[in-house]
Order: structure tokens, then sequence, then C-alpha cells
């Protein structure tokens, strides 16, 4: 069995935020949303912030087309948005075409996108405290067409994503059920033998893949540290985080060992859109790189 390593303490590549989501490695820099803010942000090795796009609607995940624009899923608007070099955004999949709420965490791979939705909204009041947690989905985009579907339902607040280097399998956490799911991706898109991979005893968060086939995953109620597991599902390291939650990671950089953690803090749901949610962005540097094409198949 792997050792669960302590990597160390991370440092500190961006402050002051409110609150952090979908970071990112693409075209040699980081890239993070801010929900709160409605800014989507890019900075550098050197630590120089840009704010690229704002005034979004709960900006959250992230992903890019094979030809280079962006992918953004808004929160509040529950409208996936396509924005080129211009940077213009114009909406790409909407409401009326997916019929859910809260687009959230994205995937990307080739010409396909898979977008996890919570079914819900903060905007509207609703923490989804009052439901049973299952009308979260998870949508399948087709990139040339803007053609789009469910292909998953059911979950309970479904939010980190990611696909296996070879397009074969989707992991998702379902954050409300505490646990982390497998799919099967069959060529048309498909999602099929849905699995339980992990039951960590606590809501997880934000995910990506390593080039081992582990897994390293954030959580919403354990408070402490981001997790790795081994492909078995083993602890096999992890990253110690405090005052804030652990909310989602990435590996990034030129060799993919800078793992890039999005942490927040906040009291209660609604803080997010009070202006309340404190964020930062760390990194720290560990063993084993990133999965193949994990800055498009990242979640």
């Amino acid at each position: 069995m792997a050792e669960d390593k302590d990597f160390g303490q991370p440092q500190v590549l961006v402050d002051n935020q409110q609150f952090t989501e979908s970071p990112r490695w693409h075209e040699g820099a980081y890239w993070f949303s801010d929900i709160a803010t409605g800014d989507v942000c890019r900075v550098t090795l050197e630590g120089g912030r840009e704010v690229w796009i704002s005034g979004m609607k709960a900006p959250s995940g992230l992903g890019w087309t094979q030809d280079g624009d962006m992918l953004l899923a808004c929160l509040f608007d529950s409208t996936v948005w396509r924005i080129g070099p211009d940077r213009v955004p114009r909406p790409f999949v909407t409401p009326e075409q997916h019929g859910t709420s809260g687009t959230n965490d994205m995937a990307t791979a080739g010409s396909r996108s898979y977008v996890t939705c919570s079914g819900y909204t903060l905007e509207e009041g609703d923490d989804g405290s009052d439901t049973d947690h299952s009308d979260g989905c998870i949508l399948l985009i087709e990139h040339e067409t803007g053609a789009c579907r469910k292909v998953a339902e059911e979950l309970k607040m479904p939010n980190g994503i990611a696909i296996s280097p070879d397009g074969k399998v989707l992991t998702v956490s379902e954050l409300f059920a505490a646990r982390i799911l497998r799919y099967d991706i069959e060529p048309d898109g498909s999602l099929s033998n849905h699995r339980v991979f992990l039951e960590p005893g606590y809501m997880v968060d934000g995910l990506c893949l390593d080039a081992e086939g582990g897994l390293w995953f954030g959580g919403s109620t354990n408070g402490d540290r981001f997790q790795r597991v081994d492909a078995e599902g083993n602890p096999a390291g992890h990253v110690k985080i405090e005052g804030f939650t652990p909310i989602a990671p990435m590996l990034t950089g030129p060799d993919g060992r800078t793992l890039l953690l999005c942490c927040n803090h906040i009291d209660e749901p609604q803080d997010i859109i009070l202006g309340k949610a404190k964020a930062q962005i760390l990194t720290v540097r560990v063993d084993v790189p990133a999965a193949a094409q994990a800055e498009r198949a990242g979640g």
C-alpha cells in the first residue's frame, strides 16, 4: 500500500479572492474562476494576475475547444458560454436546451465537454437544504454543433469531474452523497456502468487525475486537507490546509507536478453572494505528474 505522504506547507500564489473554482493549466499559465466576483483570471508562472474576463454570473467550470475558444459554465444563469480571442462571451448552451439549473464544473477532451449541474442556484435563495439533493445531472456538449443532452441524472450535487487519458472513463464527485463515482464512456459520449469508486466519509468537491491513475480531491467537510488516493482508492498523499476549506485541485505547470489548490472559506452558502467569502490559490510540488491531457480534461 502506498504511503500517505505529507507534501508539506503550500505556497500562496493568489490571495484576497472570494470564492475560487476550476483551477486549470492552459497555454503556459494558471487559470481559475471566482464565483463571487464574476471574474475569470489568468496567472503567470511568476504570479502576475490578469482578469481575463469579468461580469459573469457565478463563473465556475473552464475548458477550451480544439480551436482555442474558452468554454465557461456559469452557475447563476445556467449557461455555458463560448469566448473567443475577442473576449466577448456568447451563449453556447442555454437552459432552454438542457432544462436544468446550476451548470458547474467541466471536463473537456477533444470536441466534447461534460458539465456537472447542481439542479438549483444560490441566486434563487435555494441552497439545496429543502430538497432530497437528487436533481443533479451531467450534460454532454458537442463543440462542433452545440448539441447538448443529459447523460446522467438523479445525482446529489455532482461536482468535480475528470476524463481518463484514454477517454474511456469519467470520474465525478457526488458531493451530497459523499462519494466518487465512475462511468464508462461509450463511443457516442453516453455514460454506462455507473459505479462507486470511493466513499471517503465526507463530502467530496473538486478532483483531478495523475499519471499513475491516482486521484487528488478536495473535501467540504473534512476541512483540513487535499487528499490523494492511488488507482485502487488507498490513501497515497495529502496537503494540509489551515483556515480554509480545500475545494478544488489541479496538477499544473510545465512538468505537471505543481498542484494548484483552490481554498475557500464561508460560514454559510449565502456568504458567496453576500460578499462574505474569502479565498486563496495555493501551490505545492508533488511527485507524480498530471495525467495526459490534464489541461483539457481536468476537474
